[in-house]
């Protein structure tokens, strides 16, 4: 066969990790929220609850200890969102700072 443009490569073969892959174990999965909002924003973690306060610049970072953890987000209002992970195992980062103590520690009074 000669050398067609429009072929394909095919790529190399990869192998599926393992429960017992050391790097399947550290695997992990981030989401992260930006507040780019001129206010605070609070963040509800479910079902636990957890509820973080967002400053205005500020990043929550949500790092999962699962590679096949996801999110769902309802958005109730501008100011408030509501997260169901489908992974019970998460790092709270806020700006890349461990946050865990953040949660329920608001500045402002939340708006109703």
């Amino acid at each position: 066969m000669g050398w067609n443009p429009l072929r394909r490569s095919t790529p190399e073969p990869t192998t599926a990790r393992t429960e017992s892959d050391p790097a399947a174990q550290d695997a992990t999965v981030e989401h992260r929220f930006a507040n780019r909002k001129d206010h605070p924003i609070y963040i509800s973690v479910e079902p636990w609850p957890e509820c973080f306060e967002l400053e205005p610049g500020e990043t929550l970072t949500l790092v999962f200890r699962s590679p096949d953890a996801a999110i769902n987000v309802q958005f109730i209002t501008d100011r408030d969102l509501v997260v169901d992970p489908t992974c019970l195992e998460i790092d709270y980062l806020i700006d890349g700072q461990p946050a865990s103590d953040r949660s329920w520690d608001f500045k402002h009074d939340r708006p109703e």
